[in-house]
């Protein structure tokens, strides 16, 4: 094909592509549209969408950038394909998961925090500690600026207060000698000369520097006066006009009582800066504490039988001879539960006491001591992270606090979700000059806060945690900041944007694609949605299966017409085939029960989770779910059952019937490794017994190579250039920072001897690039190991690679791994397993997988509770809990539990989409979302 020839300016052409899986695919997107690519898991979307079209847009803008960026052109692997003619600048908006760190919020995710601290700088009114009086620096011309208001005619006397001195002859005759001729003495001016005579209390003297009936005229004499005032006063000054005398300051102090303040500055509002950030909880917002529910984690246990944790394992022996010595001084009794203890023993045992170390003391001595890991692990296991009482969880510094604009502070209005910020920020009375001053700032609020708003991001507070959110939630985030960028004539390539997104709101959603391209961007967006599907100007559907049974063009054209195509995607949108499983018959008889939640907007919330069943949590976004499944029943879980929390358990009142589970288990949207030297085969376990296979072929035991030698984890057999990763990080300073193969093993990642080692033709690297499928073939007669390749078969992720990076694969993905190590027989007794959305990156056809895989759990006897907005799920569930109504504050409720049918006869959100869905399943249809 010629290269050269010009692309029409409204296609971006593909030709010859061949990344990974796709088969010679030649492709035209139209430019300025919508375009959707779908087709089952593993038929080459992302390889398409990410690998080629995004990757080369990168490569692109590199090469376009700067002569520092072309030196490592030649080490960045250029995608797989002839040509892309046409290509625009690409953003790429891909599943990842939020960030970790506690210092991430959706207010600085989406910068909006940074213009709030120009806004509290620029145009912020300063209030004293003390009486709570405005502060401001004053000034001469600010002053002048004033006195247009005063009344022609009024006396006016600029006083400058300085201290008395013990010699105040002495002092009086430098003030004459200054030019200084008058104080004021009693609320009279008084000459200096003869020299008057001056209380004892008198602490300072007001210096008359000038005095004259004020007039427009006399600006210029009033600015130098002030200028001399300050100068003799130190930066303060009196003025009296009339019988009204006012304090000013040049400095930033409360003119009224002269409590210092500070002047506001963008650095003092934000807790990632040492000038900002409160200097207790150093920016966190909680501080980690002690408390007495960890230390005697079970009340009804005596003294003897270890109710003090910490001195119950490793310790006893040195703690116990110092209770039994404590019991027989004080008369404290060792077999009494702890509940029943005397308040008084209670504390001294706690907090210690009269010759006596408690426990914590005790542990917080042991913290001191936290360069020694294993103090730093027992410490964190008595310690809960409490609200800072020096900030109140505000993070900031007092002073930055006592600044307010429109009567809120910075964290007030931090702490406004989306929606009552940008109500907050239109009601915002502002002079005109300080209009002038922030029109800026204010305009960007203004603009992100509406475009989160338009992704339905409403609910979220601007404090809350990005760690907290879901993957939906921050990939949703990271569109909203795409758009408000502005951009026009871009590529966009998302990656599922409907992802945690209701039903309700997957319209809306289009709608606003639908705009983006409408400023002339090009999208192309990797989704299983039907609704999604039919609304893309363009749809290209690739397969027929996964892997190497992919990659094939199946279908491309206008998405409205998807449903006549002879593909596995049209099949399931004309009904032809259905999601389905066998929900249980027999009603429930055991039941786990969360009472009383109250954590984040759940309003006493009282759920029921049938044990040993499939249990569906719906709702709209921001009605509760992740707050009641997360952050409520999983931890409380892993509390009770491994005593281990991490994180705090969100507020209620108990859950009942945890006794019936042996196990706690979460399977959410987390990548299952940060490094490309995590991989499938590594986190399923099974990378040990095919090293095993390496090390007792003739070769390996010829050239002495031990298991080790086959691992790219340790040294030995890998390269030491890049450390087994087969890639090296390249520092781009300015710009996001790039992976190239290494130039040592050219991406091997092993020594040349160990890559001489084969079996049955195939050495280390080459088993790592071959698929599971290929894999289980190829290693049939090695049992130990393909034992657990054949679970990754059974939850659809035959077409991974054994090697292949783990930053490299899709939320839904990681999940299904999760779900595999669990399956592989890892854990033992029964479980409760909570998953987040386990059918992220999913086709319909691979629902059924994971719908089978759910269902082989339930057989077993684990309990299953999903958080999923996925249609085909819920109907298939044994049991639905549905929050709502609406989300953030409207949320929060119970609206209804019980079956799928249940549900849909209710006239909820989900009861609505759930009763269309359940019609058009019976009538033969898959359960695709529809409008009701």
């Amino acid at each position: 094909m010629n290269t050269s020839t010009v692309a029409p300016p409204g296609f971006i052409r593909i030709r010859g592509a061949r990344q990974h899986n796709l088969k010679n695919l030649d492709l035209d997107i139209p430019r300025g549209r919508l375009t959707v690519v779908t087709g089952v898991s593993g038929s080459g979307k992302s390889s398409l969408a990410f690998d080629t079209l995004y990757a080369e847009g990168q490569r692109r803008y590199v090469e376009s950038v700067s002569t520092y960026a072309k030196q490592f052109l030649d080490r960045l692997p250029r995608p797989d394909v002839d040509a892309i003619l046409g290509l625009t600048p690409a953003v790429a908006i891909q599943q990842a998961a939020p960030a970790r760190s506690a210092r991430s919020t959706v207010g600085t995710a989406t910068e909006i925090q940074d213009y709030l601290r120009l806004l509290f700088a620029r145009v912020g009114t300063v209030h004293c500690a003390r009486c709570d009086r405005p502060v401001s620096a004053d000034s001469p011309q600010g002053i002048a600026a004033e006195a247009a208001g005063w009344s022609p005619g009024e006396p006016l006397l600029i006083l400058a207060p300085v201290p008395r001195l013990d010699a105040w002859a002495e002092q009086a005759g430098h003030l004459l000698t200054a030019g200084f001729t008058r104080i004021l003495l009693k609320d009279q001016v008084t000459p200096l000369d003869p020299l008057p005579r001056l209380p004892k209390s008198a602490r300072q003297v007001l210096v008359v520097v000038d005095r004259f009936a004020w007039s427009p005229g006399e600006r210029q004499r009033l600015v130098e006066s002030l200028e001399q005032a300050f100068r003799r006063g130190e930066g303060r000054i009196e003025i009296a006009r009339g019988r009204t005398r006012e304090k000013r300051s040049e400095r930033w102090e409360c003119a009224a009582c002269g409590t210092p303040a500070l002047r506001p500055e963008p650095a003092l509002f934000s807790f990632n800066s040492p000038l900002g950030v409160c200097p207790v909880c150093r920016g966190f917002g909680n501080v980690l504490t002690f408390t007495a529910d960890l230390i005697v984690p079970d009340p009804d246990r005596t003294l003897r039988q270890g109710a003090l944790d910490p001195w119950a394992r490793s310790w006893r022996k040195i703690a116990w001879p110092r209770l039994e010595k404590l019991g027989r001084e004080r008369g404290l009794p060792l077999d009494t539960p702890w509940r029943d203890l005397d308040p008084e023993h209670r504390r001294l045992l706690l907090e210690g006491g009269d010759g006596f170390r408690g426990v914590i003391p005790f542990l917080t001595r042991l913290q001191q001591k936290s360069y020694k890991v294993g103090n730093r692990f027992v410490v964190r296991k008595y310690q809960t992270a409490l609200p800072c009482q020096a900030c109140g969880g505000a993070r900031l510094r007092p002073e930055a606090l006592r600044v307010r604009v429109g009567g809120q502070t910075i964290a007030e209005v931090s702490a406004l979700s989306v929606r009552e910020a940008a109500g907050f920020v239109a009601t915002l009375t502002l002079t005109p000059r300080e209009a002038e001053i922030v029109g800026a700032p204010l305009d960007e609020i203004r603009s992100r806060l509406g475009f989160l708003l338009r992704v339905d991001l409403g609910y979220l507070t601007l404090d809350r945690l990005t760690r907290t959110l879901s993957g939906g939630e921050a990939q949703r985030i990271e569109l909203a900041n795409a758009l408000g960028a502005n951009l026009a004539d871009t590529l966009y390539v998302l990656d599922e944007p409907t992802v945690g997104l209701h039903p309700r709101d997957s319209a809306r959603l289009a709608e606003l694609l639908q705009d983006l391209a409408g400023r002339g961007n090009t999208l192309v967006v990797v989704e299983h949605e039907p609704l999604l599907m039919r609304a893309a100007d363009h749809l290209v559907d690739l397969g027929p299966g996964a892997g190497e049974q992919g990659g094939r063009l199946l279908y491309a054209g206008p998405g409205r017409d998807i449903a006549t195509a002879d593909t596995e995607t049209a099949r399931f949108l004309r009904g032809e085939r259905r999601v389905a499983r066998t929900r249980a018959e027999a009603p429930a008889t055991a039941w786990l029960t969360v009472e009383g939640a109250t954590h984040h907007n759940l309003k006493q919330v009282t759920a029921r989770f049938p044990l040993g069943r499939l249990t569906a949590v719906t709702g709209v976004s921001g009605s509760g779910k992740s707050s009641l499944v997360d952050e409520v029943l999983y931890r409380a879980a892993r509390r009770a059952l491994e005593g281990r929390e991490e994180e705090p358990v969100g507020a209620h009142r108990a859950v009942r019937g945890m006794e019936a589970l042996e196990r706690v288990m979460q399977v959410d949207q987390t990548p299952i490794g940060r490094t490309p030297r995590s991989c499938p085969v590594t986190y399923l376990g099974a990378y040990a017994a095919l090293r095993e296979v390496y090390a007792r072929q003739p070769a390996a035991l010829a050239r002495r190579l031990s298991e080790g030698a086959f691992s790219f984890n340790t040294p030995g057999g890998r390269c030491e250039t890049c450390q087994g990763a087969g890639w090296v990080t390249v520092e781009m300073y300015f710009l996001a920072d790039l992976l190239v193969p290494c130039e040592e093993c050219n991406g091997a990642r092993f020594r040349r001897e160990v890559l001489e080692v084969s079996y049955r033709g195939v050495n280390i690297r080459e088993a790592l690039d071959l698929t599971v499928d290929q894999a289980f073939a190829h290693f049939g007669r090695e049992p130990r190991f393909v034992r657990g390749l054949q679970t990754l078969r059974r939850v659809g992720l035959g077409y991974l690679k054994l090697g292949q990076p783990a930053t490299q694969l899709s939320g839904g993905e990681a999940q299904r791994l999760k779900i595999a190590r669990e399956l592989s027989g890892r854990g033992v007794g029964r479980a409760l397993v909570v998953l987040d959305e386990p059918t992220v990156g999913l086709h319909q056809a691979d629902v059924q997988r994971l719908l089978d895989v759910l269902h082989d759990l339930t057989q077993r006897g684990d309990t299953v509770v999903v958080v999923e907005h996925n249609l085909d799920v819920i109907r298939n569930a044994d049991w639905v809990v549905d929050l709502g109504p609406e989300g953030g504050d409207a949320g929060g409720h119970l609206v209804a539990e019980g079956s799928p049918e249940s549900i849909a006869a209710t006239d909820s959100w989900t009861g609505r989409f759930l009763r269309d869905a359940m019609a058009f399943a019976a009538a033969g249809g898959n359960g695709g979302r529809r409008a009701p």
